[in-house]
């Protein structure tokens, strides 16, 4: 999917279960799908959340030891995997680490995978109209983390893809 289809598609899934309004919850939209999010505390440290679909069941976990924030991009995250990469009736899993979060760009099929995750992830828990209409009230990176509730990486990347200049303000 473009980057633009993947923008509208998150808007789209938001409408289709009744969730409006920011923050975004995406435990929420993760209870409507009937997944269930669990905390999980994993051997590796560096990893931040998993989904594993098999048949009718789909497991979410998250990162016990990761901030508030983290935790909403890391379920946004896989739940874009879920209805991205899994949604066709197969079973998959996709286990995520700290440095899948900061993939922008790639070429081979599984970092791709990544690019859409973050991309639907970002989509889903900052729409792209508010959060330009918030950083020309604002422009104050800060506030529209609290406003978002995001981290300021999760933010600054989301700027940057919009072509928001935050330096120039």
């Amino acid at each position: 999917m473009t980057k633009r289809e993947i923008e509208v598609f998150a808007k789209q899934t938001l409408n289709d279960h009744g969730i409006q309004g920011i923050p975004v919850d995406p435990v929420i939209l993760a209870n409507k799908l009937g997944i269930k999010v669990s905390n999980a505390v994993f051997s590796d440290a560096s990893l931040s959340g998993m989904i594993a679909k098999r048949g009718a069941s789909t497991t979410l976990l998250v990162n016990d030891n990761d901030s508030i924030n983290r935790k909403r991009f890391t379920i946004a995250h896989e739940l874009g995997h879920l209805l991205l990469h899994l949604h066709t009736g197969n079973d998959g899993e996709f286990v995520d680490s700290e440095v899948d979060f900061f993939r922008t760009e790639s070429s081979d099929g599984v970092k791709i995978h990544e690019v859409e995750a973050n991309q639907f992830a970002a989509a889903l828990l900052m729409d792209a109209d508010l959060v330009k209409k918030y950083w020309n009230e604002f422009k104050n990176l800060e506030t529209l983390c609290e406003i978002f509730q995001v981290s300021e990486s999760a933010m600054g990347i989301r700027l940057s893809s919009l072509g928001v200049d935050v330096n120039g303000k």
